[in-house]
């Protein structure tokens, strides 16, 4: 492991970064303060659950399905397959084809043109997405993650189908990844949302470690 590069593919929660349009942007609340003569500093925070790099729940799209708390951590560890998918923003089946990923992948990470969005704090619009096409294929090659590389995997204002797809075929979808600097290759990955009781997200850490 000490041999290993580390790659922190996850984006630094901060007020003023990027933030869905319609969600309350992040707010840190210095509540106590030791410059202010506090024996200790404390920081209320404020967020969606979907701020970020976050997990999707099947419980953001289904309603009565489960939360973000009952994913097994064991599915969001363990090896992990980065695909560069550049000069497209609608990622369908046939691009995903070309891509020519191999059989058995369990954890796929797109790597797209939004790497070119992730310095941006504006909300983008023209983000590169899965199409619904795209979805019916990552369910039926037997993916069980799948990560991109901006806020929603889906087309702006147009998600649930896309969505429902996935979250219905068993994939546990990963938003909000920085792929900066990521080379396409194997991975082992770790990408641990937090323990929300039956919330329909939650912003994660990712991390993914070279072979």
């Amino acid at each position: 492991m000490n041999n290993r590069k580390v790659y922190d593919v996850s984006m630094t929660i901060r007020e003023g970064m990027v933030s869905w349009p319609g969600d309350d942007p992040v707010k840190l609340v210095q509540v106590k303060s030791m410059a202010d003569g506090d024996r200790l500093n404390q920081t209320n925070l404020e967020m969606s659950a979907h701020t970020g790099t976050h997990i999707d729940a099947p419980f953001h799209f289904l309603d009565g399905a489960a939360g973000v708390d009952t994913i097994p951590p064991a599915t969001l560890i363990g090896p992990a397959l980065v695909v560069e998918v550049r000069g497209t923003r609608e990622i369908g089946r046939e691009a995903l084809e070309k891509a020519g990923f191999p059989e058995g992948v369990g954890r796929l990470l797109l790597k797209t043109d939004n790497v070119d969005l992730a310095r941006k704090n504006q909300f983008q619009e023209s983000y590169a997405y899965l199409t619904a096409g795209g979805a019916r294929y990552i369910v039926d090659r037997g993916i069980r993650v799948m990560g991109m590389d901006y806020l929603s995997v889906a087309e702006y204002g147009k998600g649930d189908e896309v969505h429902r797809i996935l979250l219905t075929g068993g994939v546990v979808i990963i938003e909000g990844l920085d792929m900066r600097g990521v080379p396409p290759g194997v991975y082992h990955m770790a990408a641990l949302p937090l323990k929300i009781a039956g919330c329909d997200g939650a912003p994660a850490r990712v991390v993914l470690f070279s072979q």
